[in-house]
């Protein structure tokens, strides 16, 4: 069997036309199709579905001979929430133009992230699986597709997954990534920064004492802390380490000299770096610094945010074999990083290794107004997942 256009649009259209925004989640009806389309493969899947949350359900299939080799292909059933209003269209409704620079593009929420990629797995494992290659092979390896809910949330789904396949040679996860094989992505970590000083009459602010001087004082030693750890580099994912103030919040009137403020702070982390209770100390020490010579505050700094990094060495065999899978199917494909998160972070640190492959791009695509991929690069990455399938899972006389 061969990847037919028409069969990656159509369970494309099924997928984005079951709407599954998070909040508040609501996947089933996404599983339901999944199912549905499945059962009528002339594959014979066992299905394993999971309710994790009422009407929020994994699902697992499996097809093939898990002693030749085990490779999973994964991904997320949620999507972002889209305001119809802003949109050209019904974002649940998929449309198909013909008047993009690179030809027929698709256009639906989560057709980039990643309902898109989605139907690419679930038709490259139906055509790797009754295609002449794997016929002529004694016991194709198996293939685990997995689905799994919440992860725009941060949630439990892609964990639970890989706690429910087990030992798995490998992962690949459908995140748009423009074709590329993303290995490594960056870890997150938020603080809360309050600093507390005390309310006066801005007609006599030496009976205050000003939050804002205070809170100015602690992100100029937070800022000195930014500035060091930019220095620090990583061969794949660009700019490297970066610390941000994403949100600030003071005063309650105009003539009021402030007695709290609030500030955000954002650490992107590299991979393989410390425990999360060494940023604690190095940002608390950080705005201890600054507050040397600032105003008599107290300040009070609590993580809100623990997301972790991820990334597995470029020399791995999965990369190489997802990149030469990609050049099987006439897709030049570079190894790069991913400037946002994913659920890689839920397989790597169980011994799954595990690589992003997908149509669109985070910065173009994903989360966006009208979001779209072209059609020409979601067929080329089933070919791929085809490819891949038969690289790692069909037996050989070696």
């Amino acid at each position: 069997m061969k990847i037919i256009e028409s069969a990656v649009v159509e369970l494309t259209r099924t997928l984005v036309e079951r709407p599954s925004p998070n909040p508040p989640g609501g996947e089933g009806p996404v599983v339901d199709a999944l199912v549905e389309y499945l059962e009528a493969s002339p594959v014979e899947w066992t299905l394993e579905r999971e309710e994790l949350e009422p009407g929020r359900p994994n699902l697992v299939a499996r097809a093939g001979n898990p002693e030749h080799g085990r490779l999973l292909l994964t991904g997320h059933t949620d999507v972002v929430p889209a305001n119809a209003d802003d949109w050209t269209g019904d974002p649940y409704e998929l449309r198909r133009e013909s008047d993009g620079p690179d030809g027929d593009r698709l256009v639906g929420r989560g057709v980039a992230d990643m309902k898109g990629a989605l139907a690419a797995k679930v038709v490259a494992a139906e055509a790797f699986l009754t295609g002449d290659d794997a016929d002529s092979s004694a016991d194709p390896g198996e293939v685990v597709l997995g689905f799994a809910i919440d992860e725009e949330r941060g949630g439990p789904g892609t964990e639970r997954i890989a706690e429910a396949v087990g030992d798995v040679d490998a992962a690949v996860v459908g995140e748009p990534t423009d074709l590329h094989v993303a290995i490594a992505q960056y870890g997150a970590l938020d603080w809360e920064l309050v600093v507390c000083g005390r309310e006066s009459h801005s007609g006599r602010p030496d009976r205050g004492i000003n939050a804002i001087d205070g809170i100015r004082c602690a992100l100029n030693g937070v800022a000195d802390l930014a500035e060091e750890v930019a220095a620090e580099d990583h061969p794949i994912l660009e700019p490297g380490p970066t610390i941000t103030v994403t949100e600030i919040e003071g005063g309650s009137a105009p003539h009021v000299v402030p007695g709290e403020a609030r500030a955000t702070v954002s650490w992107r982390t590299l991979p393989e770096g410390p425990d999360p209770e060494n940023y604690d100390e190095r940002m608390r020490a950080a705005v201890e610094s600054g507050l040397v010579d600032a105003p008599p505050v107290e300040f009070e700094l609590r993580r809100t945010l623990t997301v972790d990094a991820a990334g597995i060495d470029a020399d791995h065999p999965l990369v190489r074999q997802t990149v030469d899978a990609a050049g099987d199917a006439g897709v030049e494909s570079d190894v790069v990083g991913f400037n946002a998160g994913s659920d890689t972070r839920h397989l790597i640190p169980r011994g799954i290794p595990a690589v992003l492959f997908g149509p669109g791009t985070i910065e173009d695509d994903a989360h966006t107004v009208d979001e779209s991929v072209a059609v020409s690069d979601l067929i080329a990455t089933a070919r791929v997942y085809e490819r891949l399938l038969e690289r790692y899972l069909l037996a050989t006389d070696d």
